[in-house]
């Protein structure tokens, strides 16, 4: 037996961010310590019954609701060490409150009995220098350990028996009976709800934007506690150019804690600022909501996050909001740790066919958008255009007839350009095959993971991912902000941002793109999409969404970072010399010896320039380099690794 330092990781709460948490645990592997990974949600309690056997306790939080969790641990620390009076250090990361400085953040968390506090992100390197240097000075040593262990393994099975086919109204009505008593806004649903103008929903301004091949729309993300708040942003931003409203879900209603999305109400409107980091449907009802989405002009949307959302969007769709975003898939992967796709399915073809039904009493349709980006950092176009086909298909199935598909910028502009482009061109040929007339539309997420901290860099990214939506002909853009590394983004921010895409787009048509390079990344996207899929429909016997289950069980389709105990968390993807995200490890996927070489050529000349073969070195670049601003341009192409 092998003597280490142990080491427990987790996020807590309603959190659901997981690429942070599998990095420091590959981090602190390779510096030889000791390392058990709960993965994410968990309670504080599950923390301290886990401490027992641990020296370093680290605990993330990227959602700014750590007080909603953490607000009794002092005294949970104090019962704890009456049992177990050994030395512990307890550490706090993430983006720990959505309102307050990064020095009454300290100070508050410190107060309460962590060792150290991290409001805001930090190298590795630094972590565990400050992690080893507390260790010597407590005096800690190392314990005799067992083998690693993390709860994201992929070794459950699900269950394929599920309904391959459009749930009859009978059968949607046995679930809604269940559905509206989960909070008590459910006995505001009735009939048909509030109806809206056609010209008005999301499903008209996009498909119309769509004919005219017009420039993107933009969407800036909103979403705070206090209705009056959020409805004054939305004026706000409409008048000063957003094409679309919407507001995010917090994270507590995403998780179905609307206990906490309360309390979180009841602090936001004594502090005068929002303490949850999304805008709370349930605890709102219908009515509100309706006063919401009839405060504005433009065309709303709900943006989810989570695997479960039929009560929150049968409020939302009871109101009168026309457009829900969330998938089987895409909504359970990355955010959450038990739920099986399966299950998840069952909960998505709920809210699809709900759709169809609200869809058919309004004479509308109701606007699926998904995300596909999963993790949405380090995914290679293939898994989320293969995402994209399969949830595409599952709505068709329940009627749905207007359909949204997202792709996350990764920071090489001609391989993003392909992507969007093959992406509606590939999901519209399977739907089509699949014998579904739907209306497809593009959806580009401006770079996902932490920006940077240079405000003219954090501009920059802004300013040249909206020209590289406009030539991609995506329809939709949802749009950050240059804050996004320095504060919560506030309405100045959003609006600021909405008006330098739009002066972005102006000026597109005088960028060029590679068209053979543009030629070779649509071909390869091609190629190992139609892999995929040939493989999906196989193992579902040309049933593609049960494919698709058999396809995670077997890891066909493998998310990197997912926190999702049925994904095989194989896969490993880093970026070539151009920022261009390639496979490393190919898990279980399907791909031919071309493509493999393909990505193997390109990882090789990266490890070559850098010289560095270190696996978690390569990934610690790419996952931080962009917030540390250690990159010459944006886009990437041609400059993230310069010999």
């Amino acid at each position: 037996m092998q003597h280490k330092y142990r080491l427990l990781i987790g996020g807590i709460g309603d959190d659901a961010h997981s690429v942070g948490i599998r990095l420091l645990e590959l981090g602190f592997i390779e510096a030889e310590f000791h390392v058990k990974n709960i993965g994410i949600r968990n309670s504080i309690d599950r923390f301290f019954e886990e401490a027992r056997h641990a020296d370093v306790i680290m605990i993330s939080n990227k959602n700014g609701h750590a007080e909603l969790y953490l607000h009794d641990f002092a005294a949970k620390l104090s019962a704890f060490q009456l049992s177990d009076n050994s030395t512990k250090l307890w550490y706090l990361g993430g983006s720990l409150s959505v309102s307050e400085s990064d020095f009454h953040i300290k100070k508050k968390f410190i107060n309460m009995g962590f060792t150290g506090v991290y409001p805001r992100p930090i190298s590795f390197a630094q972590v565990l220098e400050n992690i080893t240097q507390d260790l010597y000075r407590f005096e800690i040593s190392k314990k005799q350990v067992g083998q690693q262990h993390t709860e994201t393994a992929g070794h459950v099975k699900m269950d394929f028996n599920i309904v391959n086919r459009q749930l009859t109204r009978e059968e949607l009505d046995q679930q809604r009976a269940d559905v509206l008593t989960e909070w008590p806004t459910g006995k505001d649903v009735v009939g048909i709800g509030y109806k809206v103008n056609p010209v008005n929903t999301l499903d008209y301004r996009l498909w119309k934007n769509k004919l005219a091949n017009g420039s993107p729309l933009f969407q800036p993300r909103t979403g705070v506690a206090d209705i009056e708040q959020q409805i004054s942003k939305l004026k706000f931003l409409e008048q000063e150019g957003s094409d679309i409203s919407s507001v995010q879900l917090d994270a507590a209603s995403r998780s179905g804690m609307y206990d906490k999305a309360r309390l979180g109400v009841e602090m936001s409107i004594e502090r005068k600022t929002s303490q949850l980091n999304g805008f709370p449907i349930p605890i709102y009802g219908v009515k509100e909501v309706n006063r919401l989405v009839t405060s504005v002009n433009s065309p709303f949307q709900l943006r989810g996050g989570g695997p479960d959302h039929r009560f929150t969007y049968e409020v939302a769709l009871n109101a009168g909001i026309t457009a829900v975003e969330g998938g089987f898939l895409c909504y359970c992967l990355p955010y959450d740790k038990l739920t099986s796709p399966s299950t998840s399915l069952k909960y998505w073809q709920y809210i699809d066919r709900l759709c169809t039904l609200y869809a058919d009493w309004h004479g509308i349709h109701i606007n699926r958008e998904y995300f596909g980006v999963l993790t949405a950092t380090l995914i290679e176009p293939s898994l989320a255009i293969v995402i994209n086909i399969v949830q595409a298909i599952a709505s068709a199935q329940q009627g749905v007839k207007s359909i949204s598909v997202g792709y996350a910028e990764q920071g090489n502009r001609v391989q993003d350009i392909a992507a969007i482009q093959m992406m509606d061109k590939l999901v519209n040929h399977y739907l089509n095959k699949e014998k579904f007339r739907c209306k497809v539309t593009t959806v580009f997420h401006q770079f996902m993971a932490a920006f940077p901290a240079d405000y003219e860099k954090a501009e920059q990214l802004i300013f040249q991912s909206a020209i590289t939506a406009t030539l991609a002909s995506a329809t939709k853009v949802m749009v950050k902000t240059a804050a996004e590394a320095i504060k919560i983004p506030d309405r100045f921010d959003n609006a600021k941002a909405v008006k330098l895409c739009k002066q972005a787009t102006l000026l597109a048509n005088i960028n060029t793109v590679n068209q053979n390079q543009l030629d070779v990344e649509k071909s390869v996207i091609r190629r190992e999409v139609s892999q995929l899929m040939n493989v999906i429909i196989e193992l579902g016997n040309g049933q593609i969404v049960l494919g698709a289950l058999k396809a995670v069980d077997q890891g066909i389709i493998d998310i990197p970072w997912s926190p999702n105990i049925y994904n095989k968390n194989k896969v490993i993807n880093v970026r070539d010399v151009n920022g261009a995200v390639r496979f490393y490890d190919f898990g279980n996927m399907p791909f031919d010896s071309t493509i493999k070489d393909f990505h193997a050529n390109h990882v090789m000349v990266r490890k070559n320039m850098e010289r560095d073969s270190s696996i978690f070195s390569l990934l610690e670049k790419d996952l931080s380099r962009i917030w540390k601003n250690d990159y010459k341009q944006w886009p990437l192409d041609g400059t993230y690794v310069t010999a």
